[in-house]
């Protein structure tokens, strides 16, 4: 029992150690792209609106760490996209605060 024990606790630490992109992250960020056009799908198609959705997958596609999304800074975009969305539509002001958080984050 100890050696299955054992040899489980080894393949686990392996696994996060080795292959946590794979198998955790990758996943989790197209699921964040996927949730995110779906939440953008019913705001009116705009110029503005393809760019914050090509700047948020260029986002999260670049992530290096689970730990990103839980941060101030993450969380001041997404109050700030909700925000952006009540009346339906992405305009260059609405696009260019949004970009400047992630901008900004990019930076740190």
């Amino acid at each position: 029992m100890i050696l299955i024990l054992t040899v489980l606790a080894a393949v686990v630490l392996y696994i996060i150690t080795h292959k946590f992109n794979e198998v955790i992250l990758n996943p989790s960020k197209r699921l964040l792209i996927n949730q995110v056009n779906r939440d953008l799908n019913y705001v009116k198609n705009t110029p503005e609106k393809d760019s914050l959705q090509y700047l948020i997958k260029d986002y999260i596609t670049g992530l290096k760490h689970v730990n990103d999304l839980s941060d101030a800074t993450f969380k001041t975009f997404i109050d700030s996209l909700q925000e952006a969305l009540k009346d339906s539509t992405i305009d260059n002001r609405d696009y260019k605060i949004l970009y400047n958080i992630l901008k900004r984050k990019e930076v740190e």
